[in-house]
């Protein structure tokens, strides 16, 4: 009976997605898949999506959430309950409950700030630029940019979970200083440790205490390059990807038990132009590298730390016969390593492909890319 739900609701798939500024049209009926989440330039919402048996995006029934001036990133709980989301104009971080039944996502409070009082209040601007969560689902971490005001400097906000209705609150001796010029913060998956990767090309690493508190891991911070962007760990906490956005290419870490990062052999690797974000899969087998100079994705198979780009890459994220620059800025994929959704913020859509399970190398989903409502920067999977 269950196979018979499945196939009726696949049957019922009237997909039309336009490649740029179009959405799609979907119906189905039934199928709690995987659900994605999109936040980017044009809306102070976050738009959410169903991801069918397909690789196709589905509006949700209520496919838009408010969130505060201007969403910048997004993070989940390792328990999948809650989603907390930077907004950087309003200097604020947001808490959702999310169900996975629906893919609505309801309020947790009200949203907060992420730094102290303003000693000028009219003068700060902080500037909230990336969010992320430990691994043991704790605490939240919000990297602020700063400002030119020099009351304002980089600095991290870290708060606490309340594990029962997702409440935070702001931990003793929070914010912490963060490296200048940040780019991007990440928690480790499985360790307790904390990164923050620098325009200056170097990767800061922190060790998160038992109560919040961060504290710089001996040797840190590492130089990994001329300008690091995005950066991504696999899920065995074993190895960190980061993004050279300067010199075009992917460096590899391997992760210490405290955290501390110690380069590949043979680290730095080519990637395509500017490259800005990265992804790997539940496996820690396949890395993709989202390329906004060159408007691809270049992906690799992975060993030992070790990426080698698979056959095809790199892969064009543009539709048959487009021409406008995609500029991809952010990817992510699915939680079953079936899909690679890519942003491109240029073209204002998401990139669908399939995931050969034997050599991760993509294929072009049906109906992709996606249009959206936003010129996407920030995505985010669960189910």
């Amino acid at each position: 009976m269950k196979a018979l739900i499945r196939i009726m609701a696949l049957l019922t798939v009237t997909a039309v997605a336009g490649c740029g500024g179009g959405s799609s049209t979907i119906k189905l009926e039934g199928l709690p898949d995987a659900l994605l989440y999109v936040v980017g330039a044009g809306s102070n919402n976050i738009q959410g999506f169903q991801i069918t048996t397909l690789g196709q995006l589905a509006a949700l029934s209520v496919s838009s959430f408010s969130t505060n001036p201007i969403p910048v990133s997004m993070a989940l709980t390792p328990s999948r309950l809650f989603m907390y989301v930077a907004n950087s104009t309003s200097n604020t971080v947001s808490g959702f409950n999310v169900n996975h039944t629906t893919g609505d996502l309801t309020p947790v409070g009200t949203a907060i700030l992420p730094t102290p009082v303003c000693p000028i209040p009219a003068t700060c601007n902080f500037n909230p630029m990336g969010v992320t969560v430990d691994s043991a689902g704790k605490f939240v971490f919000v990297l602020n940019q700063g400002s030119a005001n020099p009351l304002v400097a980089p600095s991290i906000s870290v708060f606490g979970i309340d594990p029962v209705r997702g409440l935070l609150t702001e931990i003793g001796g929070s914010p912490f200083a963060a490296p200048a010029n940040p780019e991007f913060i990440l928690a480790s998956p499985a360790l307790e440790s904390l990164y923050v990767s620098t325009g200056s090309g170097t990767i800061a690493a922190f060790s998160i205490g038992s109560d919040g508190t961060l504290s710089p891991i001996a040797g840190s911070p590492v130089a990994a390059g001329a300008n690091i962007r995005g950066m991504v760990i696999d899920p065995k906490s074993q190895f960190l990807y980061a993004t050279d956005f300067g010199n075009n290419q992917v460096a590899s870490f391997s992760i210490q038990s405290s955290g501390a990062l110690s380069p590949v052999a043979g680290s730095p690797f080519p990637a395509g132009m500017q490259p800005v974000m990265a992804a790997i899969d539940s496996t820690g087998t396949f890395l993709y590298v989202a390329n906004q100079g060159s408007n691809n994705v270049s992906a690799y198979k992975v060993n030992a730390g070790v990426p080698a780009q698979v056959s095809g890459s790199p892969y064009a994220t543009a539709g048959s016969g487009v021409i406008t620059p995609t500029q991809p800025t952010f990817l992510v994929v699915d939680p079953t390593n079936a899909f690679l959704f890519v942003a491109d913020q240029g073209s204002r859509d998401v990139a669908g492909f399939s995931i050969k399970s034997t050599g991760g190398t993509l294929t072009m989903v049906t109906n992709s890319p996606f249009g959206q409502a936003v010129a996407p920067t920030w995505m985010l999977t669960t189910r």
